[in-house]
């Protein structure tokens, strides 16, 4: 296995509005009546894995195996039921992580026998989890829900709306998920009618986010141009270098403190010979989670600067499942924690990044040897990221880095 290649884990929360001038709701994003779902225990929903899932009651010892899971139900403010969760610099953002008991291996795959020591009533599963490991949870007679790759934000959205269900917390859970989804349209809308700057997303070791990505359609929502589209990149793939350079992006995108691509052929693009890079946090980008709306607010505000400057985030302008009855949710919950996005200047060349990969994982992490003398304007997010980390080793050897939900 390629030695650029640094290791495996996993994740997925929520991000205000700034002010300005207010937009007019999407289309489509705003009905008569509210959908109505079923909110009261017991709760049977399908999981990614074509099982029922049955949660008899309110779950009050959840276990997370990946940070993105972890990271939804501290924006649901459920925290303090967690029992068991990934323990590592993907979850060091969130508050009190250090005292919970870590469930997962160094390849972020769960070690069974630790969580069953925990006695959960619940297993939340990203899709990075494979598909045995949750079978074998499941025989141990532990409730594990396996949730789909997100294709979009959108998908994004539906996962927290349906954690919320599982957890007991879906009032708590709709109004993340509006905010999610109206910060989405909001800029979405700001930068319809503006150019559209090509985008390079450089995820390392030649790999992109196409289409059918909720990375691909971040981009779109801040208004630009994904050049892994002219490569029908559709998921998670290597892009060659030629199509890039036909393509003469416009902006280079990388996470975290992954380097600015170093490849000679690139040197003359626009990208490049402007200086128009811009760095996001690795985790935010990289998680199908709420807080993919901070690298948007990053994205949308650099590509278009004047129409996304001022943009006022109305969560009703959203329509939203609501219970079919009246379930009351108990007040012992702490509140779901509130960020701000710090935005800085800086330059690096450090080698680490965080992506997302295939059917079988939500992102993997890779680290790469590139190094660049480029010294770039960039605009990132600072603060401890929810980094997914999957098992690429395993794809690899299975040959399946591909596509996702």
């Amino acid at each position: 296995m390629s030695r650029t290649i640094a290791g495996v884990f996993a994740v997925l929360l929520v991000v205000s509005g700034v002010a300005g001038v207010a937009l007019s709701p999407a289309a489509g994003q705003v009905a008569d009546h509210e959908p109505t779902v079923n909110c009261s225990f017991p709760i049977t929903v399908t999981d990614a894995n074509g099982a029922n899932v049955t949660v008899d009651e309110r779950p009050e010892r959840i276990v997370t195996l990946a940070p993105s899971a972890s990271q939804v139900v501290w924006a649901l403010g459920a925290q303090d039921r967690v029992v068991g969760m990934p323990v590592n610099q993907y979850t060091s953002y969130l508050n009190g992580s250090e005292t919970k008991t870590n469930v997962v291996g160094e390849e972020g795959q769960p070690r069974v026998e630790v969580i069953l020591s925990q006695n959960p009533d619940l297993v939340l599963a990203p899709n990075i989890i494979s598909a045995d490991a949750v079978e074998q949870l499941r025989d141990a007679g532990v409730t594990v829900y396996r949730f789909e790759s997100a294709s979009s934000v959108s998908a994004v959205v539906e996962k927290t709306r349906l954690t919320g269900r599982l957890l007991g917390s879906s009032e708590t859970a709709r109004n993340v998920s509006a905010r999610t989804l109206a910060t989405t349209e909001a800029y979405r809308n700001a930068t319809a009618g503006e150019d559209r700057p090509t985008v390079f997303y450089a995820m390392g070791g030649g790999y992109t986010a196409g289409r059918q990505t909720f990375i691909g359609d971040v981009i779109d929502a801040a208004g630009g141009d994904n050049v892994a589209s002219a490569a029908n990149i559709s998921g998670y793939g290597t892009i060659n270098t030629e199509v890039v350079v036909n393509e003469n992006p416009d902006w280079i995108v990388v996470s975290g403190e992954s380097p600015i691509p170093s490849d000679p052929a690139l040197s003359n693009t626009t990208a490049i010979q402007e200086n128009q890079t811009v760095r996001v946090d690795a985790n935010f980008i990289s998680q199908p989670g709420p807080r993919v709306t901070e690298p948007l607010r990053t994205l949308a505000t650099t590509f278009h600067p004047d129409a996304a400057a001022d943009v006022t985030v109305d969560s009703s302008t959203v329509s939203a499942p609501i219970c079919a009855v009246d379930a009351t949710e108990p007040t012992t919950e702490s509140p779901p924690e509130t960020t701000t996005e710090p935005m800085t200047e800086t330059t690096t060349d450090s080698a680490t990044e965080t992506t997302e990969s295939t059917t079988t994982v939500e992102t993997v992490t890779l680290n790469t040897n590139q190094t660049t003398d480029t010294t770039t304007q960039t605009t990132t997010a600072t603060g401890p990221g929810f980094g997914i980390v999957a098992a690429i080793v395993a794809l690899l050897g299975a040959g399946t880095i591909a596509r996702r939900r």
